[in-house]
């Protein structure tokens, strides 16, 4: 044990040795600058030695003190450490500025004079190339604080290309100046180069006599855009002469695929010269989406819409979405011969073109009586969706078609729920007062009569107002939910109200006080049942918050029974869910239509956030507070009718509302009471519809 002892403390020492000689080395290779000066040791050494004894008793001795310290100066080590530390603090700075300046091409780029933006613009992009951002720094803020025009921000944008400004916008070390620098650039060359006047001059340049002049005018204008697109087509459309006119049609071919959507949109042209050629330059350009209208034949082109309509109704999507969801659609006026487009909803989109193809049908067969009742409701519909109803001039004197064709057609739209051609089927129906309308069809309703159970709010109202105005004296099919009906739509009085259910009532009562920020008088409720049947009696409900965990039912029912509802069909649902839930929420919510997965909201931003996606949801058929109120006020009139006229075959299962003034309806509460949920209105009355 003593050898093992002993042979520790050897290897100890040995080791504290090395470690002294070596830090001994080390002072020494430190020490020489300090000596490398001779002065300071010459005069020590030339200083007398009996001085400093007779220092202290004579005041003259102040001034040869001063050499004193250079004797002690070499084993201060206190003083002399500042010095050192100074010296390699400067190391850095001096070998970093020669690392950046050895590159001759960055040298180059920083002793570029600079007077002009470009100047600035250039050398910024050449660093960045270069790989030295951060030296661009100093020359993008010279940049900035020089007074553009939009002028000069062109004239960048016209030398350097949107690729530039890319690489500016992109660049993290410049961020956010340059960015904001290559948007402002973009923007004043987007605004110069979509100017009228500039764009009908390139249009006027693509029937120039000169190849070279056509050939820039056609790039001009495709770097515009669908601008430039649009007025070169438009210009087609319009020119007379027929030179001209071949020199724009071989332009716009070149202008592909800018031009595609547009020119299926100019096939709806009554121009049967115009369509002509919009059909060739759509055969050149292989359009995929024009194939079902180009066969030369008749019979080739019907079982070419007939099968693409199949298609498409079957889900095949016609046209590219965005990450929106989204599609851009065209639309073109041959009154003016003018393009527009709007961005719609790819199920939209979707039926929007399904029409097209089935007008397209219905031309080319004229005497297949369901293939134009087809057409007719398909292009109601898509008229609706489009918000363009003028385009559609059949639709003015739809009143004046037949009976049967409108019940027909009203019965096909209520079984695809295209609730905007059967709101047009309904209001023209109401034209027409026929008693006949509300006949049986094989035992069942007449479709008027089961538009009373439409889950389209307006549909349902437009229903009622038509029987209202037809005034059957009689029973009919169907009758017995015209009052149920009207009473529901006379419970309104126009504030926005919500339902919420929660596993507990304290959760549900404290979500539904959330809402109120939103300015939503929400009901509360802690099972399924409740809620589902809170939701049916309301009718200025607009949106519904649900947990996944709420039970009795569970909530895959209560989805169900919530969707078959005419009352709650269109109301845009929240599907709330717990950690670890989430998943499971977004695969039931893609079961249904207007359902939104979300995790369980926490805050009331949270639950304000929720609120204006179900809005969001709702806005494309949401019924407005104020046409809601307007609703109330003439289902009360119709009440008041029913009660003093000869309607005695009319059943009120709801006559507590009957006896209640409009004045006096309970408003909604926007906080209910956390330890009973409002769940009284649903005891009152019957919840079906």
């Amino acid at each position: 044990m003593s050898t093992i002892l002993r042979s520790f403390l050897v290897g100890m020492t040995v080791c504290f040795f090395a470690a002294a000689s070596t830090a001994w080395s080390q002072q020494r290779k430190t020490q020489p600058r300090p000596q490398r000066v001779p002065k300071p040791p010459a005069k020590a050494a030339a200083t007398p030695q009996p001085k400093p004894a007779p220092a202290p008793t004579s005041e003259t001795a102040t001034p040869h003190t001063a050499p004193l310290p250079a004797n002690p100066a070499p084993a201060a080590a206190a003083p002399a450490s500042p010095a050192k530390t100074d010296k390699p603090a400067e190391v850095p700075t001096e070998t970093v500025q020669p690392a950046l300046e050895t590159n001759p091409a960055v040298r180059a780029v920083l002793e570029m004079p600079r007077k002009e933006p470009r100047d600035f613009f250039q050398a910024i992009t050449l660093l960045i190339e270069l790989g030295r951002p951060q030296l661009a720094k100093p020359i993008l803020a010279d940049l900035l604080k020089l007074p553009l025009t939009d002028a000069q921000r062109v004239a960048l944008v016209n030398e350097f290309g949107s690729q530039g400004m890319l690489h500016l916008a992109r660049t993290t070390e410049l961020a956010p100046e340059g960015a904001t620098f290559a948007d402002a650039c973009m923007t004043a060359a987007a605004a110069a180069a979509n100017n009228p006047q500039r764009i009908a001059a390139l249009v006027k340049q693509l029937t120039d006599a000169s190849p070279e002049a056509r050939t820039t005018a056609r790039n001009d204008l495709a770097a515009t855009g669908n601008v430039g697109a649009t007025a070169a087509l438009e210009a087609f459309a319009r020119e007379p002469d027929p030179p001209r006119r071949a020199m724009l049609a071989e332009a716009i071919e070149l202008m592909h695929p800018l031009v595609n959507a547009p020119l299926l949109a100019m096939l709806t042209t009554g121009d049967s010269n115009l369509r002509t050629e919009v059909a060739t330059l759509l055969q050149k350009l292989g359009v995929p989406q024009a194939a079902p209208v180009l066969p030369a034949d008749a019979a080739a082109a019907e079982q070419a819409l007939r099968t693409a309509i199949k298609n498409y109704q079957h889900g095949t999507p016609p046209f590219a979405v965005d990450a929106d969801n989204l599609v851009e659609l065209w639309n073109w006026n041959d009154a003016n011969k003018k393009l527009s487009a709007a961005r719609v909803p790819a199920d939209k989109a979707q039926v929007i073109w399904i029409a097209r193809l089935a007008t397209e049908l219905a031309h080319l067969q004229p005497d297949d009586y369901v293939a134009g009742k087809a057409a007719l409701v398909l292009r109601l519909e898509a008229a609706g969706l489009a918000g363009n109803k003028a385009s559609l001039p059949a639709t003015a004197n739809l009143a004046q078609g037949e009976p049967q064709l409108l019940n027909e057609a009203l019965a096909d739209a209520l079984k695809n729920n295209y609730s905007h051609a059967a709101l047009a089927l309904v209001n023209a129906i109401a034209q027409q007062k026929d008693i006949a309308a509300l006949a049986s069809v094989n035992g069942h309703p007449a479709p008027l009569a089961a538009a009373v159970d439409s889950p389209s709010r307006r549909v349902r109202f437009a229903a009622l107002q038509a029987i209202m105005a037809i005034n059957p004296t009689t029973s009919f099919p169907g009758s017995s939910r015209v009052p149920d009906a009207i009473m529901w739509f006379a419970g309104g009085n126009g504030e926005r109200q919500a339902v919420v259910a929660m596993p507990t009532a304290a959760a549900a009562g404290d979500l539904a006080g959330k809402l109120a920020a939103s300015g939503l008088a929400a009901q509360a409720a802690n099972r399924a049942r409740d809620a589902v049947d809170l939701a049916r009696e309301m009718p200025d409900l607009e949106m519904i918050l649900i947990d996944m965990n709420t039970i009795i039912p569970d909530i895959r029912q209560a989805l169900y029974e919530l969707r078959i509802s005419p009352t709650t069909g269109d109301i845009p649902i929240a599907l709330l869910a717990a950690d670890g839930r989430l998943e499971d929420a977004k695969r039931l919510a893609a079961e249904h239509t207007l359902v939104y997965a979300v995790p369980r909201p926490h805050t009331p931003e949270a639950a304000k956030n929720i609120a204006e996606v179900l809005t969001k949801l709702a806005a494309r058929d949401a019924v407005p507070a104020k046409e809601r109120a307007a609703e109330a006020e003439q289902a009360k009139k119709w009440l008041a009718t029913l009660r003093s006229g000869n309607h005695s075959f009319y059943t009120f299962r709801r006559t507590a509302l009957l006896d209640v003034p409009p004045t006096a309806r309970p408003a909604v509460p926007a906080t209910p009471p956390v330890a009973a949920p409002a769940t009284a209105p649903a005891a009152e009355v019957s919840p079906s519809l």
